[in-house]
């Protein structure tokens, strides 16, 4: 038999080993307690400005009742309308509900993810990044409960991690990986050759004067590798409001090659590039298997993983990845 696919990069994955079988209908809970917390911080449309690059002008996007997104008219970042005065980091990323989503969701998978998700994001690094292991000096910022990094120093590679989420710092400081809470701005400039932003950027709600720090940070020609959601998908464009990374109060911006470069440009980066890398395919069934209440996932991994390489290679995914070098 031909093989259609010899081009095309297959990732198989177990949807109930990623994620748990509960994964949407905990999701859709955790969402209505986040909405009902933090509803008085939503502004009227009247009042938008992009958090990117803090123009006014704006096309409407998406909405979760109260809680809707705009696409700005001058760099195309997609963002809500908050009244940050009323949401504090702390307020949100310490709440009991979201601790518990993110045990769940997250820690009880972590070795299913540094398995599979770290030595990928490693391979992808090495195939972007002229670099040799032993040469790394890495820098993850926003590392999670740190399931990449904990595969670094396995390997004995160079890195350190910052986490923003007091918890998350506990567990990683308890796994013995290298992990603090401080600020990236308190760390050394010109220190980092690599800096990685796994599922970060979406969460920042000042994403240039951001971007400014981390260039400080590394080396000239250091790389600043991110991944984060795209908004422009197929799950997105399927699911609407019901994809999962629609994350109210959380998931603040999202980016297109347009609204990349605008962000680039102006923090001193050029974009090298940005590929498409996502699970729309999985994430669509976890919603219909709870619309349906028919197990899906249970005998369709094989389909799910070729359908989204394809998906990907149609530029369709759910996520972007995208690499910076430094140029000043």
């Amino acid at each position: 038999m031909q093989d259609l696919l010899s081009d095309y990069k297959i990732f198989k994955l177990d949807p109930y080993e990623l994620r748990s079988r509960d994964f949407f209908k905990n999701m859709l809970e955790y969402r209505k307690s986040t909405m009902k917390k933090f509803e008085e911080a939503i502004l009227s449309s009247s009042h938008f400005k992009c958090l990117l690059c803090g123009k006014d002008k704006k096309t409407f996007y998406l909405e979760l009742g109260k809680y809707k997104l705009f696409q700005c008219n001058a760099c195309s970042l997609v963002s809500p309308n908050i009244n940050f005065n009323k949401l504090s980091n702390r307020e949100v990323y310490d709440d009991p509900a979201y601790v518990k989503d993110t045990t769940r969701e997250i820690l009880d998978t972590f070795q299913y993810r540094k398995n599979t998700y770290a030595p990928e994001r490693l391979s992808y690094i090495l195939s972007r990044v002229d670099i040799k292991k032993r040469n790394i000096k890495l820098l993850d910022v926003g590392c999670g409960p740190g399931y990449f990094i904990s595969y670094l120093a396995d390997l004995g590679i160079y890195y350190k991690g910052l986490e923003f989420a007091e918890f998350l710092v506990k567990i990683c400081k308890e796994k013995g990986l290298n992990v603090e809470g401080n600020d990236v701005s308190e760390e050394k400039n010109n220190s980092y050759n690599i800096i990685t932003l796994f599922d970060v950027v979406e969460h920042i709600a000042d994403p240039l004067p951001f971007f400014k720090i981390l260039n400080k940070k590394l080396i000239k020609e250091g790389r600043l590798i991110a991944y984060t959601p795209n908004i422009h998908s197929l799950s997105y464009y399927l699911m609407g409001s019901l994809q999962n990374t629609l994350l109210p109060f959380q998931h603040l911006c999202f980016f297109d090659k347009r609204s990349l470069e605008y962000l680039s440009k102006r923090s001193g980066f050029t974009l090298e590039s940005i590929e498409f890398f996502g699970l729309d395919v999985m994430d669509y069934f976890f919603m219909k298997e709870y619309q349906d209440k028919v197990r899906y996932l249970s005998n369709l991994k094989d389909f799910i993983s070729v359908m989204q390489s394809i998906v990907d290679k149609q530029n369709l995914s759910n996520h972007l990845r995208v690499v910076l070098k430094k140029i000043k």
